[in-house]
């Protein structure tokens, strides 16, 4: 008797059970790596700070950030500023800053939250913020900084960088955000589970971090509205009890009481002035798109931070820009087939009319904004929503104007007829199909959603279904476990399978049958605000194991109330009324897509330096390869990994027989 498979929701049901274990273990792990909890630990900073500030030679800054930070014994909160305030004080001293800021340059992918308490012990104090990236790549940066005294607001200024010869990279291609801290549901940062209340965790990445309020006395977030033609803004509380949080009761699906992508609530389109409090730390988050056509060099430059005109630090940054272009990205197990990145996506013009007031037009512009923003993330396929219709060719006349590709299309059509229909009325209608999109569209490479996570039953009864639309030219797309491949293994185009993303198990048996794409979905769900995890997630883990496309669930646009006991909301971006507000957890999608694009071009010269005819440039080749067959998938260094490949794309095209 064969043993019955798990459905999607129980396996995700034990996943959530083993996901809520792991969450606790790492919060332990957290608190205790980078938090003081020891009260004993606590006392010895009192001490400590009490034996500097009887040093000679005490900067008067220093010797009044220390006293400050340490007059309050009997709480958590000042035991925790006295340690961070003694740790602070020992950087100032070693690598003596030029104002009354001290700052760390920190990794932009780091599973660490960085909340305004913790101490960045991962950061470089005084160092530059370092970003190395090819031509045609966004890249990361990024730092903290604590001040020595209650700044206020201070003005934040990007410089162009230069190269020793004079090269030039314009300060218009350094975007400078703010990492905002805010509340989210308690599981936040680990899973897309639900828990109850809410904690600190860095998130949006904002150039106006008054856009969003923390009050951390009442745990709650509030959204600053401006009314059309100005006058004195709103607020609005943003994550109330999700039982008062529903804009219209007898609505199909939740509709939050806060629409962000009404008009009047909007981020700054460059860095406005930012608070610095004492001994708060403060992370920035830095990215430079460097242009295809950018010289290959070392860039030098600075981050000033002033107030009112008077200059108080300045923070070095470097960029070094690569040699290279980044290629589209290929499919590990077969490099001729393009690894395709699309996502379960809800977003059309009347999903975004119900946010933004029912404006068409302005929905439009929100439309190529939100998939502007996909394109320069990674992702190039929108999933359409729409069906033989215009909803359809506006989305379509959408996506070439941000940059998508669209000579492949994903959704846009559901069949007509279910498996109950005749063969002759399925054959019509899929036949209708293909010439309507053949008129309007001039091509119908169309993958089909039909059907999710179904049983076995439902795929033998849909064959004919399936059978009807492929004759015609159309292919479909799946998802579901292993009943999807046993049954209509060799009917389906693409199978998008719920897995881990480092189980190689399915795509072993796919990529034999050839001719599927293979994604991997909820081993977790979007969700988790962890760049680091999510670089993985989408990155060298699914290449190397064999998968060749993206298509997770889901990339929605909020809601901004991460109030939930069963699902977190499954978000990666905030909706606005211009386009999106960028999140830690987005920027590693792209991370993780741009370690796919390096692995291309580096698995391509290392099979063509294999086949070469010079020794060395085959062991070249071949100790390339080897280090892709013995990455660790689960646990390697991804900062590490992206450099390693970095030296051997450099190595290998310099050698004979390779270009």
């Amino acid at each position: 008797m064969s043993p019955k498979l798990f459905s999607g929701r129980e396996v995700r049901s034990w996943l959530g059970v083993l996901l809520g274990i792991l969450a606790a273990w790492m919060a332990v792990v957290a608190a205790a790596t980078f938090l003081p909890a020891s009260r004993a630990a606590a006392a010895d900073a009192f001490g400590e700070a009490e034996t500097l500030l009887r040093s000679p030679g005490m900067p008067g800054i220093l010797s009044n950030y220390l006293k400050d930070s340490t007059g309050d014994r009997k709480t958590d909160a000042g035991r925790t500023a006295a340690a961070n305030a003694v740790r602070v004080a020992g950087d100032f001293l070693n690598a003596p800053p030029t104002g009354p800021v001290v700052h760390y340059a920190v990794p932009a992918m780091s599973g660490v939250q960085r909340l305004p308490d913790a101490y960045p012990a991962d950061g470089a104090p005084g160092a530059a913020v370092a970003i190395v990236a090819a031509r045609g790549e966004y890249e990361p940066g990024s730092f903290v900084v604590c001040a020595l005294g209650d700044l206020g607001k201070c003005d934040f200024s990007v410089g162009p960088l230069k190269t020793k010869n004079g090269a030039e990279f314009p300060a218009a291609d350094l975007d400078l955000r703010l990492v905002k801290v805010w509340y989210q549901n308690r599981n936040a940062w680990f899973n897309y589970f639900g828990d109850t209340g809410f904690k600190l965790v860095p998130e949006l990445l904002l150039h106006d971090e008054d856009l969003i309020r923390v009050d951390e006395s009442q745990e709650a977030n509030y959204a600053r509205i401006t009314a059309p033609g100005g006058g004195r803004p709103e607020e609005m509380w943003i994550n109330p009890p999700r039982q008062m949080n529903r804009r219209f009761l007898d609505h199909y699906r939740r509709t939050y009481t806060f629409a962000p992508m009404k008009p009047g609530f909007a981020d700054a389109a460059s860095l406005r002035p930012v608070a610095l409090p004492r001994g708060r730390f403060v992370q920035f988050f830095l990215t430079a798109h460097v242009r295809e056509d950018a010289e290959p060099g070392t860039y030098s430059g600075s981050i000033g931070i002033s107030k009112k005109g008077q200059a108080l630090a300045s923070i070095p940054v470097t960029l070094r820009v690569l040699p290279f272009v980044l290629p589209a990205p290929k499919a590990y197990c077969d490099p001729q087939r393009d690894f395709l990145v699309a996502s379960y996506t809800y977003i059309n013009i009347d999903m975004i009319k119900e946010e933004n007031g029912g404006d068409a037009e302005l929905a439009r512009r929100q439309l190529v904004a939100i998939l502007r923003n996909h394109v320069a993330h990674g992702q190039t396929m929108h999933w359409n929503r729409g069906n033989c219709n215009a909803e359809t060719l506006e989305a379509i006349a959408a996506m070439k104007e941000a940059g998508m590709r669209t000579d492949v299309l994903l959704g846009g059509l559901s069949p007509q007829h279910n498996a109950q229909g005749s063969p002759r009325d399925l054959a019509l209608a899929a036949r209708g199909q293909r010439e309507w999109f053949d008129r309007h569209v001039g091509h119908h490479n169309v993958l089909i959603g039909y059907g999710d996570e179904p049983g076995a039953q439902w795929l033998v009864n849909a064959r004919p279904v399936f059978e009807a639309y492929q004759r015609e030219g159309f292919k479909f797309i799946l998802a579901g476990g292993n009943s999807v491949f046993y049954k209509t293994g060799y009917v389906l185009d693409w199978h998008n399978v719920a897995k881990d993303p480092a189980d190689d198990s399915s795509t072993r048996l796919w990529n034999q049958v050839h001719h599927a794409h293979v994604a991997w979905y909820a081993v977790q769900h979007v969700g988790a605000e962890n760049p680091d995890y999510n670089r993985r997630q989408n990155g060298l883990a699914p290449y190397l194991s064999g998968y060749s496309a993206l298509c997770n669930y889901a990339h929605h646009l909020g809601p901004y109330d991460d109030d939930a006991t069963t699902y977190r909301p499954m978000v990666f971006v905030y909706g606005t009324a211009d386009g999106v507000i960028d999140t830690l957890q987005w920027e590693g999608f792209r991370e993780g897509v741009d370690d796919i694009r390096y692995a291309t071009l580096l698995h391509g010269l290392a099979v063509k330096a294999a086949a070469a005819t010079n020794l060395d440039t085959v062991y070249a080749g071949r100790r390339a390869l080897q280090w892709f067959a013995m990455f660790d998938k689960d646990s390697a260094d991804l900062c590490t990994a992206r450099l390693e490949m970095i030296r051997m794309i450099i190595q290998l095209a310099s050698l004979p027989g390779v270009r």
